[in-house]
């Protein structure tokens, strides 16, 4: 009876919209539609659905292969409070080998939202607020909930000029990225394994932080994005209107665990993992990898954000519709940093595939002329170019054991 009561003075969930959304084209894919992965596996979500009799959907932020994010108003508010919004990660359901890659994920997130939520650089990283399940035609699908956020940086770019951050910015973002790294290597004992630029968020200032998603979620109310109906479902387009970015933006959060491993020993730390073009050498040839494998990932992403060209990759090849090669990201390697050493080629399960019996390159047409760290950046000059190579060179090193941890790259002088 009490619970009934206190019900009486809780928000209410919005009533459906009026307003019709518009139609997309029947040729045009949607991002589920995109996806690797089968349309079925994805909850068949709609806005102002009420899940765990708590959250009311109003927009979609999101899709990615193994789960869509959502926009919602937790309507465990009083009436008279304003409204509260999270966002919800909601995952495929496919079989049991995503079910513990689920498990592991929310295994680990706990595990990075309780260490230690004192710690300097804890806000760097997304913690967990909430979590639940809930059922669709498909199966069972987990909800992760967490504080909303903006951008990633992937899309935060169209806001530059010439689609670069500035290095003064990126400066910031970078000690800021080494915090949060720190925090989860020293104080977690968590690998990310998937260091990206999808995957590192703006976080809303503080002063904004509820009208930004009230804002987006009434306008998704009353002017709907574009939708497609399906037999068994809608499809939603993302909403990625978050306003300008200034002075709308407090710092970066680390996001997307469902790659990440523990540090310890009964974790499989010898698969593939780490985004095309930022793939530590040691990922690649089977070596096994640790720590270390996630300040590769950070410095390969650190540089190519510099010139907004990656650093291991043909900066051409998606303008031309090519495939990635993992042959031709090695080549770069040992065109910037000098061929890995033997003690690195001994131990790896791969290497048969880089490297012929008489320990010769197979690709070495591949090895670009005239590239190293001095040719790669062009936007810096002088004493600021001195140092950001030294710095990169910090972090890009053949050898895992060679590499600086992110507590120790801190204090490195490019960045003050």
């Amino acid at each position: 009876m009490f619970g009934l009561i206190l019900s009486c003075f809780r928000q209410l969930p919005w009533p459906p919209s009026s307003a019709e959304a518009p139609e997309i084209d029947d040729d045009e894919l949607t991002q589920e539609e995109n996806s690797r992965t089968p349309l079925s596996c994805y909850y068949p979500m709609r806005v102002g659905e009420v899940l765990d009799h708590r959250y009311q959907i109003t927009a979609k932020l999101g899709c990615g292969s193994r789960s869509t994010v959502w926009l919602a108003r937790d309507l465990h508010r009083w009436r008279w409070q304003s409204a509260e919004y999270v966002s919800i990660k909601v995952t495929i359901t496919s079989g049991s080998e995503d079910s513990q890659i689920d498990l592991d994920e929310l295994r680990l997130l706990d595990r990075i939202t309780n260490a230690n939520k004192a710690y300097w650089s804890y806000a760097c990283v997304r913690s967990l607020l909430d979590h639940f399940y809930i059922h669709g035609p498909a199966g069972r699908h987990l909800c992760m909930v967490f504080t909303p956020l903006r951008e990633p940086l992937g899309l935060a770019k169209y806001h530059w000029e010439n689609e670069k951050i500035s290095l003064a910015l990126l400066k910031v973002i970078a000690q800021q990225l080494l915090g949060g790294l720190d925090y989860l290597h020293s104080q977690c004992q968590v690998i990310h394994c998937d260091i990206s630029d999808n995957n590192v968020i703006l976080s809303i200032a503080e002063e904004v932080r509820n009208k930004i998603p009230d804002d987006i979620s009434k306008d998704e109310w009353m002017d709907p994005s574009p939708v497609k109906h399906l037999a068994d479902r809608t499809l939603y387009s993302a909403r990625h209107d978050f306003g300008p970015l200034y002075p709308n933006i407090g710092g970066i959060v680390i996001t997307d665990f469902d790659q990440s491993v523990g540090g310890e020993v009964d974790w499989d730390r010898n698969h593939d993992c780490q985004p095309e073009g930022l793939t530590a050498p040691e990922v690649i040839l089977r070596v096994g990898f640790s720590y270390s494998a996630d300040i590769w990932n950070l410095g390969a992403l650190l540089c190519g954000m510099v010139e907004g060209k990656p650093l291991f990759d043909d900066a051409s090849r998606k303008e031309h519709g090519t495939e990635f090669s993992e042959a031709l990201s090695f080549a770069r390697m040992i065109a910037i940093l000098g061929p890995p050493p033997q003690a690195l080629l001994d131990r790896g399960e791969r290497v048969a595939d880089f490297y012929d019996e008489e320990k010769r390159f197979k690709f070495p047409e591949l090895i670009p002329k005239d590239c190293s760290f001095e040719t790669f950046f062009t936007r810096v000059e002088g004493e600021d170019k001195e140092k950001l190579i030294a710095f990169a060179k910090r972090m890009l090193k053949w050898l895992p054991e060679e590499r600086e941890t992110a507590k120790e790259l801190l204090g490195d002088e490019w960045m003050q």
